[in-house]
């Protein structure tokens, strides 16, 4: 018994899922699969590697992992929330036993804060601003929800937090075209939260300079960005020259201009999101 449970949101990930799985099936106490209608092998894939498989139809990211925190036959006293994505190293699986094996409330923690390695065209990126990538995904059964936000969100934690040294890894297996698909899709939503911050429920959060890693990019998000002209050139600029995007080589070169374009299809879609509220 590892005394944790790992949450797996999907959607057609046939091609990514079964790295996911290997990853925690042999020592997780559970694994959830929690799919929104795939219509691939995404179900006979869970099923087959000995995954407990549950439907529910989509209600957005943040909800989707928020439904299943709370409606899941949960047992264990820690959770870990997994993309079909993602998978677990090794010595973060070590320290995650670790932890779990102490009495739980001999561990001051509510949550920790897990870094991982983002993979594009099947390199590494080491700079860029996306390593390190720190994350709430291990938290105590019933510690910690997701905020209230559409794309990008994150967890809003009862108690202290802290951090672990082991990494997981981030690579979307299913080719670019997928991948560029679905950053069309977050420049949408993103552009939607940029123009709705002013609305948002306590549950999210805080915009703070001085905070967490979390805290300063929605600082940023939320005082700088509005601000800023031609803010596809000046993200280019931060990750390529400023977070050393240069010392990841050419696929550091075109991950920056990846980027930089989802930036600008932000932009875009901000003035279209204006013009549709003015007319």
């Amino acid at each position: 018994m590892s005394n944790i449970e790992v949450i797996i949101p999907v959607k057609n990930e046939e091609i990514n899922l079964p790295h996911a799985l290997k990853s925690v099936i042999d020592w997780a106490d559970c694994v959830w699969v929690v799919d929104s209608e795939s219509t691939d092998s995404t179900q006979q894939i869970a099923k087959k590697a000995g995954a407990k498989f549950v439907v529910q139809p989509w209600l957005g990211y943040a909800k989707q992992k928020n439904w299943a925190m709370d409606n899941l036959d949960i047992k264990s006293d820690w959770v870990y929330i997994l993309d079909a994505d993602e998978v677990i190293l090794p010595e973060l699986k070590e320290e995650l036993l670790s932890v779990a094996s102490q009495p739980v409330n001999q561990v001051k923690e509510s949550a920790f804060n897990i870094n991982r390695y983002f993979v594009f065209l099947g390199k590494r990126i080491y700079h860029c601003g996306y390593y390190p990538s720190w994350n709430v995904r291990f938290f105590k059964r019933g510690k910690a929800k997701y905020e209230n936000r559409e794309v990008h969100e994150h967890m809003v934690v009862e108690g202290e937090t802290g951090t672990l040294q082991g990494h997981m890894e981030h690579w979307d297996r299913r080719g670019l075209e997928l991948y560029m698909a679905k950053h069309n899709h977050y420049s949408t939503l993103e552009a939607k939260e940029i123009l709705a911050q002013s609305e948002k429920t306590k549950v999210t959060i805080d915009a703070n300079l001085l905070g967490t890693a979390q805290q300063r990019r929605r600082w940023l998000k939320r005082y700088i960005y509005p601000k800023l002209p031609m803010r596809f050139f000046f993200r280019f600029l931060w990750m390529y020259v400023l977070r050393l995007g240069f010392l990841d080589g050419l696929t550091g070169l075109r991950f920056c201009l990846f980027i930089s374009y989802y930036e600008f299809l932000i932009t875009l879609k901000m003035v279209e999101l204006k013009q549709g509220d003015s007319s």
